[in-house]
């Protein structure tokens, strides 16, 4: 994140917290209807956390919430629609990284500036991925077994991923330069096809889904190597994190909620105050538990930290990877 950005963030953060000190405000709320989009078609679980959102934000905030699902262009339709809308507190974004932290990095050119045009709200959620093997190539018992046989190997293992570009494919890659390691990059059209030749053997090494990886793992056809997250998950606390073994690594897919930039600090301190009132419930945590996501208790400004780390993390993995979209 630019330093410009998070200079902005503190000025706003400074105004609202004058306000709440002086009274001088009345506290801002919504005027009609609020949207939250969704830049990924319903059913996924971008979409699952969106719908709960909103049934669970509508009575705090007293206006109906509606999600808006607009699919396409990597993200950029949704993000473009949110950055171009009023900032006034009736248009949200619920994003993930690729629109937030690669989408720059990755196509050539797009309509919007993921550094400028949003205002960070609130983190819903974080779900590690696994860095899962075939045990019909890797056979490694550990993390540093696997970096030390993939230096050995005379030709690179082959990894695959969700396609170019895509959040497995920069995982993998991210992993790959931190490891100091060579890797073959298959890409694949979703993730059952790389599992199935993951299974079969025509590949070492993927890094997917919990919920889609696990089952295999416990059938004894893959072998789960680590989680992406920065520390081991409370779901699978056996499990090592890869940082670990390669300090300093983490690529867990998270979920958030943005509005356009030069959002009034009025809007700003009831939408967080709202929507961190929902992201502590109870109701909250049992939905994440049930879609083995992990709660993220922080507040705003931690979103906003965060991303200061991770756009220069996932421009380098972009670049180490040679994809690009248009």
């Amino acid at each position: 994140m630019t330093d410009r950005i998070i200079g902005r963030r503190t000025v706003l953060a400074a105004g609202a917290a004058l306000l709440g000190a002086g009274g001088a405000q009345a506290q801002w709320a919504p005027s009609r209807p609020v949207r939250l989009v969704v830049p990924f078609a319903p059913g996924g679980l971008t979409d699952i956390l969106a719908r709960a959102l909103a049934d669970q934000l509508q009575p705090r905030l007293g206006q109906a919430v509606v999600v808006e699902n607009r699919a396409g262009a990597g993200g950029n339709l949704a993000a473009e629609a949110v950055a171009r809308a009023e900032p006034d507190g009736h248009t949200l974004l619920v994003a993930t990284q690729g629109i937030i932290a690669i989408n720059k990095a990755l196509f050539r050119r797009l309509p919007y500036d993921p550094d400028a045009d949003f205002t960070p709200l609130a983190f819903m959620a974080r779900q590690p991925n696994l860095l899962v093997a075939s045990p019909k190539i890797v056979t490694a018992p550990d993390l540093a077994g696997l970096i030390a046989m993939a230096k050995a190997a005379p030709q690179p293992l082959a990894y695959g991923s969700n396609g170019v570009g895509s959040f497995t494919h920069l995982s993998m890659e991210l992993f790959r330069m931190k490891a100091g390691i060579e890797l073959v990059h298959v890409p694949y059209r979703g993730s059952a096809p790389m599992l199935a030749d993951l299974i079969g053997g025509q590949i070492a090494l993927a890094m997917d889904a919990v919920a889609t990886s696990m089952p295999h793992v416990s059938a004894g056809t893959l072998k789960a190597m680590a989680v992406t997250s920065a520390a081991r998950a409370p779901s699978l606390p056996d499990i090592p994190a890869i940082a670990e073994t390669v300090p300093g690594y983490d690529a867990s897919p998270w979920y958030g909620v943005f509005g356009p930039a030069a959002a009034p600090a009025p809007v700003l301190a009831r939408l967080e105050a709202d929507l961190r009132a929902v992201l502590d419930s109870p109701a909250w945590a049992a939905l994440l538990e049930q879609r083995q996501a992990e709660r993220v208790p922080e507040n705003r400004e931690a979103l906003i930290r965060a991303l200061a780390v991770e756009v220069p993390a996932w421009r380098e993995a972009v670049k180490a990877s040679g994809a690009t979209a248009e």
